[in-house]
């Protein structure tokens, strides 16, 4: 039994998978390299496999270590750029990564693929798919290092809520010039409990389906936000905060309060 390679299809189909996987090892890790460069990269990549597939080399073993080794070092080398050390291995990992997730998306239908063209364009396609999947990982992943948890304190009451840091919170209040907060109907009730609110002012907002719209505007004793910086707690404190009270009863289905990121 034996195959017939044709170089210059294999040497095509390894530089597009070459190229799609420094561009996409290179999005990871976040490497501003130029595209030129990965393509070059990519072609002395599918140069050097070509190469190795062509010699005439006995030893199977010899042949993953050209692969595995030499060839995606230097591959990786050229094309981003990266120093020897500790950056080489993990972006000799992220290709390995990158390689596992563009070929199983690939995988599913690959069998149906009879042209090149289409290989190239399901290449493409599978690129672009894992590219918007790993920003929705990495949005999901950094909104925790917006969550945190809020201890509010007024009247002789404490509550415990549940805050997200929202950078589109830019309210500040007109006369004092302080930042305000976004806090729900039911965390007042809990602090306020039937006595009356005396004081009340009211500050104007904008938002996406309403332009001029108003909230009740209320200072509290004290306000501790608790934030997880790894293993330790951070702690914040800020006296005498002014919170805008919205028409719900929690300002999302998750959160009590919305943080103003100017404290």
């Amino acid at each position: 039994m034996y195959y017939e390679l044709y170089i210059d299809l294999f040497f095509a189909e390894n530089f597009m998978m070459d190229s799609l996987l420094l561009l996409f090892a290179a999005r990871i890790s976040k490497r501003q390299v130029k595209r030129k460069r990965i393509f070059l990269g990519a072609v002395a990549g599918s140069l050097l496999t070509c190469l190795v597939i062509a010699l005439p080399i006995p030893s199977a073993a010899l042949k993953m270590i050209l692969f595995h080794g030499f060839v995606n070092v230097f591959m990786l080398k050229a094309g981003l750029g990266v120093n020897w050390g500790r950056d080489l291995v993990y972006a000799w990992i992220l290709l390995y990564v990158s390689g596992f997730l563009l070929g199983g998306a690939m995988m599913v239908f690959r069998p149906y693929i009879q042209s090149l063209s289409l290989f190239f364009l399901l290449a493409v396609g599978s690129y672009y798919l894992l590219l918007k999947v790993w920003e929705l990982i990495t949005a999901f992943s950094r909104q925790k290092d917006f969550q945190c948890t809020v201890l509010v304190s007024c009247k002789g009451r404490t509550l415990k809520l549940q805050a997200l840091i929202d950078s589109g919170n830019s309210l500040r209040d007109a006369q004092s010039g302080k930042p305000v907060h976004i806090v729900g109907r039911q965390a007042i009730r809990g602090l306020w409990k039937d006595e009356p609110v005396t004081g009340l002012r009211y500050v104007s907002y904008h938002s996406v389906g309403r332009e001029n719209g108003i909230m009740p505007l209320l200072e509290l004793d004290r306000m501790k936000i608790l934030r997880r910086r790894g293993n330790e707690t951070e702690t914040i404190t800020i006296d005498r905060p002014l919170v805008a009270v919205c028409e719900e009863e929690k300002v999302t289905e998750q959160y009590d309060i919305i943080l103003n990121l100017d404290n």
